[in-house]
C-alpha cells in the first residue's frame, strides 16, 4: 500500500512524541507490531485485527434522507396545483403549502449532505484499520494513524441508546481517553464489526476493568488552583493554560440548528408569493403590509442570533471544565462550581422533539443530579464533544477523584477524632 509511508511515519512519530514527551523518537514495539499486523494476512495470535466492511448507508435514517427530496417535490407540486386552482391573490393555503415545501427542501438538502458523507465513507472504508494489542490500540485512517496506550483508555461508549442495537445503523463508537493522551476521545466509524454495539462490546472485553485515574505530579497544585475565583480560573483555562489533570471541553456550534428558522422561511414564502403577482397588481396592491411582515420575521431570527451569541460570548469558547475536585459550568449567573462529592449521578436524557427544518429528532441533554441541590441539564447542542464522551469523563472523574477526596476527608475526620 503505497500511500506516502515516509510522511505518514513522520506524522505517527510526531503524534507519539507529543503524547509522551519522555520517550525516545523511535516508536514503541507494540505500534510497529500493530502496523505489521495490518499489512499481514495472518497476524500474531495476541493481536486482534478488526477488519473493515462497507458501512450501512441506507439504514432507517439513510432511507429517510433518500426520500426527503421526493416529499419536498410532492409539496411543491401541491403548492403549484393549489395556486392554479385557487386563482386568488396571496391565498393562505397556498402560502402554507409553500412554507412547508421550503422547509422540506431545506431538510432534504441537509439530509442529502449527511448521506453524501456516508457515501464518501463507503468509498474509502478499505483504507481504515483497527488493531488491538495487549499494550494499546492502533486506529488507521486515510490521513493519519492514531496510537493510544491501553492505560490511557478510560471507557468505550456507543452513540445512542442501548435498545437501538437490534440492526445495522450508522452510529459511531467512542473510545474515551485520558487527558494525557492529548485528546478526549477517538470516534470509530461504523465500518468495524456488524453493528456499533458488537464493536463496543468487543472493545470493552479487550479493555477489561478500567484502570483507575492516577493523579499526576501537579494534581496537588491543581487542587490549590481551584480555590481561586471561579471566573478567574475559567479565564485562565480559556487562554490556553492547562493545569495537571484538567480537561477543557470546547463549546459546540450545533445550537445554530435550534434557531427560529420558520420565521425566515415564512418571510421567504411571503416575498415569493408577492413577487409572482402581475406587475399591475403589485402596483395597485399595498406592499407595506407584506414587506413589514417580512422585516419583522427576519428581525426575529436576527434578534435571536444576536442575543444567543451575546450570552455565549461570556463562555469564552468553553462548555465545561473538569478538574480533580469539581466540575465548572458557565451559567447566566456566572461560573458554577459543582464538587464531585456533591454529584449523586449523571445520565443522558433523550426526548423526542420536532422542528420545521429538522423534522422529528432527539433532543438530548446531560443531566447532573446533585445531593440536596437542584439538578442541572446541559443541552447537547452547546457541547463540542459527543455527549457520551462527556458523560464518561464526568463518571471517571467523579468515581476516581471523588473516591480520593472522600478518603482524604475520612482520614482527616479520623485524625480529629483521635486528637485529645
Amino acid at each position: 500500500m503505497a500511500r506516502g509511508s515516509a510522511s505518514k511515519s513522520g506524522a505517527r512519530s510526531a503524534l507519539t512524541n507529543s503524547t509522551h514527551p519522555t520517550q525516545s523518537p523511535r516508536m514503541p514495539n507494540w505500534i510497529e507490531s500493530a502496523e505489521a499486523a495490518l499489512r499481514s494476512a495472518s497476524p500474531a495470535a495476541e493481536l486482534e485485527v478488526i477488519r473493515t466492511e462497507p458501512p450501512p448507508v441506507f439504514d432507517a435514517e439513510g432511507v429517510r434522507a433518500l426520500l426527503a427530496p421526493f416529499f419536498a417535490a410532492f409539496l411543491w407540486a401541491a403548492t403549484i396545483f393549489r395556486e392554479v386552482q385557487s386563482g386568488a391573490l396571496l391565498d393562505p393555503l397556498a402560502l402554507l403549502l409553500r412554507l412547508l415545501a421550503l422547509a422540506l427542501s431545506v431538510r432534504a438538502v441537509l439530509a442529502l449532505w449527511r448521506l453524501g458523507r456516508r457515501l464518501q465513507l463507503q468509498l474509502s472504508y478499505a483504507r481504515y484499520g483497527l488493531v488491538l494489542t495487549p499494550e494499546g490500540l492502533l486506529y488507521r485512517t486515510p490521513r493519519v494513524d492514531i496510537a493510544v496506550p491501553r492505560e490511557d483508555i478510560l471507557d468505550v461508549r456507543e452513540r445512542g441508546r442501548w435498545r437501538d442495537r437490534g440492526g445495522r445503523r450508522f452510529a459511531e463508537v467512542y473510545v474515551v481517553t485520558h487527558v494525557r493522551s492529548g485528546r478526549t476521545h477517538i470516534a470509530l466509524p461504523p465500518i468495524f464489526e456488524r453493528t456499533p454495539g458488537v464493536l463496543a462490546e468487543r472493545l470493552m472485553r479487550w479493555l477489561g476493568p478500567r484502570a483507575r485515574i492516577e493523579p499526576s505530579a501537579g494534581a496537588a497544585s491543581t487542587r490549590d488552583a481551584t480555590q481561586e475565583l471561579a471566573s478567574a480560573l475559567w479565564e485562565r483555562i480559556a487562554r490556553g493554560e492547562r493545569p495537571a489533570d484538567v480537561i477543557a471541553i470546547p463549546h459546540g456550534s450545533s445550537w445554530l440548528q435550534r434557531g427560529p428558522y420558520a420565521s425566515l422561511l415564512l418571510g421567504v414564502a411571503v416575498i415569493a408569493d408577492f413577487a409572482r403577482l402581475p406587475e399591475a397588481t403589485r402596483r395597485m396592491a399595498n406592499a407595506t403590509l407584506p414587506l413589514t411582515l417580512v422585516a419583522v420575521l427576519v428581525l426575529v431570527l436576527l434578534g435571536w442570533l444576536v442575543l444567543t451569541r451575546a450570552q455565549l460570548k461570556r463562555r469564552l469558547g468553553l462548555a465545561a471544565i473538569l478538574t480533580p475536585s469539581e466540575l465548572l459550568l458557565r451559567t447566566r449567573a456566572g461560573v458554577l462550581r459543582v464538587p464531585w462529592a456533591s454529584v449523586q449521578r449523571i445520565e443522558i436524557d433523550s426526548r423526542a422533539a420536532w422542528s420545521l427544518v429538522l423534522g422529528a429528532h432527539e433532543a438530548r441533554s446531560l443531566v447532573i443530579h446533585r445531593k440536596r441541590a437542584p439538578q442541572l441539564a446541559y443541552h447537547e447542542s452547546f457541547i463540542g464533544v459527543p455527549l457520551e464522551v462527556l458523560h464518561a469523563l464526568c463518571d471517571a472523574y467523579r468515581t476516581d477523584y471523588g473516591r480520593e477526596a472522600r478518603g482524604a476527608r475520612d482520614a482527616q475526620d479520623a485524625t480529629e477524632n483521635e486528637s485529645p
